[in-house]
This record gives structure tokens, sequence and C-alpha cells, in this order.
């Protein structure tokens, strides 16, 4: 237990430094009293009638519309207003339990299960070098956690504003020569070109390495139980209810019992890709998802890896309790998931207000002065906003000032130039909603 202490410790101590460029951040609104957490279900509410009178017509419209449109093809709306689900909608053949693909909503997700690692006392610093598969001596195995999180690599990787599909790093890595194991491909095709922490480009690639660096810590860590918990079992807040739906969760897909997986913690399991993905599944069950009610389901190449920085699947209802986890601090029912000041730094911009639209694992609001395409812009108020982003307008939009969140998952043509539409859609949604403060 003391060797759990130190290590929160030190997380907190390596905590101290992630939003350090003194950014004004607004305040996370906090659980209305009384009203009980969604683990099991959304309460639903209502929009005042002059919100719903702006915001309604706007659902109605996405629904209706069509991929060569500005908004492309909607399939589910979900919003959450104070705690409560206020308003829904989906497409023909789309419905409240149906998963849809986050593609790069996933690096967020990823994002928190390395918040969930720090808070769990797995990873010590993130201002230390992350396991990857580089060689000894390769000085790509020196990038840090933070470095990685941030985008700020300084790897060779052409993914935003690749010329052609030959020219894509991310088609090449998923779908060429790197969609049996997108490892090797970026250990042979993406060399060192900036130095670390200096130039932000957005990686798809970074966001393998980090689920790759997750999976290893699983393996490698032998978590301390408290007082009255079985050997080997680590996830400290997990009830038994919940343990039992995750055990047979995993059994059915995987083939492999809660007990069989307790036992060889820390175990060599590398030998066995199916190892490889049941026990990747099944810390993030446990870790992130059965604490929040998510039902999700992440995917894995041929080798193993979990591909942290494209594919998770789940219900729009669902997005929007992970939204609803960044929107209350990273606390859940009373359980702090996410270390203190982890969602701060999500929500940061990593060289400097302004100097990027990006965070750690979030895109953010800019005010007006990014010097990035006009399809990356995200320059309108409410300025507090932050966003998990996945290809084809996958949303989840927070907003800490109206104690919000917009999911909005479908198809989007036009190679991304829709983004502006969509990303005014989402304000403009916001923004009918009365602030925190005025209310």
């Amino acid at each position: 237990m003391g060797n759990r202490f130190v290590k929160g410790l030190l997380g907190l101590m390596c905590l101290a430094g992630f939003t350090a460029s003194a950014q004004e951040l607004l305040p996370l609104p906090p659980q209305p009293e009384g009203l009980a957490w969604p683990t099991q279900g959304w309460e639903t509410g209502e929009m005042a009638p002059d919100v719903a009178a702006i915001v309604q017509p706007m659902i109605d419209t996405a629904i209706a519309g069509e991929k060569p449109g500005p908004m492309g093809e909607t399939r589910a709306v979900v919003i959450i207003h104070h705690g409560k689900l206020v308003a829904e909608a989906y497409r023909d053949g789309f419905g409240p339990e149906t998963k849809q693909v986050s593609w790069s909503m996933a690096k967020s997700v990823t994002s928190a299960l390395a918040g969930r690692a720090v808070e769990l006392g797995l990873i010590d610093d993130i201002d230390a070098p992350m396991p990857t598969p580089f060689d000894a001596g390769d000085k790509r195995a020196e990038i840090t956690w933070r470095q990685w999180l941030t985008m700020t690599d300084g790897l060779d990787y052409t993914e935003i504003g690749a010329i052609g599909m030959a020219d894509n790093d991310v088609i090449q890595m998923m779908y060429g020569p790197g969609r049996f194991d997108v490892l090797q491909y970026i250990k042979a095709k993406l060399p060192p070109l900036h130095e670390p922490g200096t130039v932000w480009n957005y990686s798809t690639a970074a966001f393998h390495l980090i689920g790759h660096a997750l999976r290893n810590l699983e393996d490698e860590v032998q978590r301390l139980p408290r007082p009255g918990e079985p050997k080997g079992y680590s996830m400290t807040f997990l009830k038994s209810a919940k343990l039992e739906a995750v055990n047979e969760n995993l059994a059915t897909r995987c083939g492999v019992d809660l007990e069989s997986r307790l036992a060889v913690v820390g175990a060599d399991a590398s030998d066995s890709n199916l190892y490889k993905k049941c026990f990747t599944a099944l810390d993030a069950q446990v870790d992130l998802f059965v604490p929040i009610g998510m039902d999700a389901v992440i995917e894995f190449d041929a080798a193993g890896t979990y591909l942290g920085g494209s594919l998770v699947w789940a219900s729009a209802r669902d997005f929007a309790k992970f939204g609803y986890l960044y929107l209350r601090d990273g606390v859940w029912d009373g359980e702090r998931l996410l270390p203190e000041g982890w969602v701060d730094f999500s929500r940061s911009h990593p060289q400097g207000p302004k100097e990027n639209v990006y965070g750690a694992g979030f895109w953010l609001t800019t005010g007006g002065a990014a010097p990035v395409p006009s399809y990356q812009r995200r320059d309108a108020p409410p300025w507090d906003s932050f966003a998990a982003e996945g290809h084809e307008g996958q949303t989840i939009f927070i907003v800490p000032s109206r104690d919000l969140v917009i999911v909005r998952l479908g198809l989007m043509d036009n190679a991304g130039e829709n983004w502006p539409d969509l990303f005014r859609w989402n304000q403009t949604i916001a923004g009918a909603f009365p602030a925190v403060a005025a209310e």
C-alpha cells in the first residue's frame, strides 16, 4: 500500500505541471445536487421553450440531411444539459442502443485511459519517456508521454494535409502496408523530423503507440489490492455486480474468465495475441467503461495492438457519458477516475494559448488566432468548449459554461471541408443554452 501511495504522490506531482502556461480555464461545473449519476441510464429533462425553438429545428434538419450536404448524414444526436438527456434524435435504422464508430474520438478515450493509469499509479511522470517498440538508442524512444499525448512528438508523419492516399500515413498505416501491424509501420516509416515538444502535428500514430504502451503497463505491473480484495484485483472501485458483468462480457468475447486473467496479471502474455486483446479489452472495460456505465468495444490490429487513435464503438448515449466524465472533471459518482488536473491538461494548449487547436486528446476553441487551415478552425463562442472529434463528423462537444454535452454521429463528405459547418452547428446549439452564471 505504501508503494501505491508513493506512486500516487508522484503522479500528483507530475500533474502539477500539466497546465504550465497558466491559461485561464473556466471552472468545470459540479454534479447537480440530488441528481443521480447516469451510470445506469440518463434521466430525462426538457429544454426551455426559447432554447427548444432554436435547437429542435437544427436537430431535425441535421437528421434529415444527406451526406453531400453541409452537415452530412447525421445518424444520432444526443444533448445532455445539467446532467439530463434533454434532446435526442436518430436517423432511420439507428437508435439509442446502436453502437457507432468513434474514428478519432478514440484518441480522447485513449487519453482518458492514460489519465486513469496515472491515477492508478502506473505512470509516475508524464514527462518521462513512454515505453515504445523503438530500439535502445533510437531517439524516438526518448519521446515522453506528454509529447505523444499532445502530438508534439516530432515524427515525420503526414495525415492532415496529405496530397493523396500514397502520401497519407494514416491510410498506409491502417489500410496499406501497416494494416496487419501498425507498430512495424511506425518503426520503419516514421523517422524523427523535429525536436520533440517543439512542433504540433496531428497524428493517429501517436495514439496507436499510447495504446501499445498502456497494454504493456498492464502486462508488467502487479497492482496491490486493498484489504478484503482478491489477490491481484487492482480495480478498487469495482463492485461485485460490475465485476460479474465484465467477467461475463470478456468470457463471451474472448474465451477467458476473470479468474484466469487475474491469475496471470504481470506475467508475460506477449506470445498470445488473444491474451493481448483480452487483457487490453478487460483493462479498458474495468478501468474506464464499467464505472461510468459505458458499453463500448475497442479494436485491435492483427498483431494485437490496441488501435488507440481510431477505433472505439459505442452508442451516442454512451459517448455522452464519456463527455460527461470530462464535464465533471474526471469524477464519477464520488470516485475520482482521472487525476485532479487531468481534464484541465486535456483542454489546454500545450504550447500556450492560441498556438494550435489541440490539447491532450481533445480539440480546443482557438479564439480565432490559430494559424491553421480553415477546415480546422474552431473560432466561435462559447470559447470554453472542447471536443472529441473523429473522421466524418463524429463529435462529443463539451461546454462547461453551459453545463452541456452534445454528441453528433454520422457521415460527412468533402474531405473534411464541412467541419466549419459542423462546428458552427455545435456552437449555435451551445449558445442557445443560458450560461451557468446567468441561470
